[in-house]
């Protein structure tokens, strides 16, 4: 049987991560208008994070700062676009790759679209980098922060995509993990669960988007809400945990 790898999450207060955590399934979808055939979203079977689950996400001995998921807090000197982008480049990484903003109405179960066509992507993982399975989990992780007004969702499989290319995949080895291998594996009906983890106005989130299938969703909040994203290598612990 393949060993399935979770989420690594730093995070002090098992109590505070059930808080602002749900839990729930995934599903794909076809023919359906503005999302890309066979997408994966989740199935809306939300529950409360269990209370003995949080240690189930907590970091292992090898777990390498590329892999890990982490809160934070903006520090009160960033009030607008320009300092958020001057603090950045302050991380440690001297070639941060801006991703830009994105500007999201209320109600998307998930935001990410194709540039090119549009559609929702539906849960994906990031290839910008496009590295094979041997050198993915040296890829950059993906900071992004919430500049509000509303709050919105991270959503993140609590699978990895090497897991994902074990299992779909005989020679996984030599391939490069792409989001149709998540999609595959949906296909095959093997189990996935999603998290969904509150992200408020002036939080943010660091997180290896190469290697753990994410999304984000504004679904069931009021307000729209802005996203600045990089990509960068970044040691852990760069800001103070925020849960």
């Amino acid at each position: 049987m393949t060993t399935m790898h979770p989420a690594a999450i730093a995070f002090r207060d098992p109590a505070a991560l059930c808080v602002r955590t749900e839990i729930g399934g995934a599903h794909r979808v076809h023919r359906t208008p503005g999302y890309e055939s066979g997408a994966v979203l989740p199935d809306d079977t939300w529950q409360p994070l269990p209370e003995d689950h949080p240690e189930r996400y907590i970091p292992g001995l090898f777990t390498k700062d590329s892999g890990l998921i982490e809160f934070f807090r903006l520090p009160d000197t960033v009030t607008d676009a320009h300092s958020l982008a001057a603090l950045v480049d302050m991380l440690g990484d001297p070639h941060p790759v801006p991703l830009g903003e994105t500007d999201d109405p209320p109600g998307e179960p998930v935001t990410h679209r194709r540039p090119a066509s549009g559609l929702r992507l539906g849960l994906h993982v990031d290839n910008h980098q496009n590295l094979p399975y041997t050198d993915r989990d040296t890829a950059r992780r993906r900071l992004c922060v919430n500049l509000g007004p509303g709050s919105r969702h991270l959503l993140l499989s609590n699978t990895d995509i090497k897991s994902i290319c074990r299992t779909v995949h005989d020679r996984y080895e030599t391939c490069h993990p792409h989001t149709d291998d998540l999609r595959r594996y949906l296909a095959l009906r093997r189990p996935l669960k999603l998290l969904r983890i509150r992200i408020d106005p002036g939080e943010g989130w660091l997180v290896p988007t190469a290697v753990l299938p994410y999304d984000e969703s504004t679904e069931g909040q009021e307000l729209p809400s802005v996203t600045a994203s990089w990509l960068g290598h970044w040691e852990r612990g760069l800001f103070g945990p925020l849960i």
